[in-house]
């Protein structure tokens, strides 16, 4: 378990996402709490970049927009992205997303390991 107390977005360093479009930077992973977080991060999507459809079978997933516009599509349902907009994904959903603006999309997300993925 890590002792990270605070970080400054400025001074972290940015990677690739798991989905080969935007990018990262990863404030807490299940490395560093005990807890069922997987993962805390600040993402940028460039306009025109999109994540892919894709599920999670065991993590519920929640993200809070902070720039920039999209559109997210969570099972059948469309859902416009804009500044305040707060998404949460349950496991076994499959979702994808796509900035359709023309400045970059912004957003912080946090992953949670649920062992019982039958319930959302």
């Amino acid at each position: 378990m890590s002792n990270k107390i605070s970080q400054y977005l400025e001074n972290m360093e940015g990677e690739p996402t798991a989905h080969l479009s935007g990018f990262k930077k990863v404030f807490l992973t299940c490395d560093d709490t005990d807890s069922a977080i997987t993962q805390f991060a600040y993402a940028s999507f460039m306009p025109g970049e999109k994540c892919e459809n894709h599920v999670h079978p065991t993590m519920m997933e929640c993200f809070y927009f902070i720039s920039g516009f999209g559109v997210y599509k969570v099972g059948g349902e469309l859902v416009r992205i804009k500044p305040g907009t707060f998404l949460r994904i349950p496991p076994n959903t499959p979702h994808e997303f796509r900035n359709d603006s023309i400045e970059n999309l912004e957003f912080v997300y946090f992953g949670i390991a649920i062992e019982n993925s039958s319930s959302n």
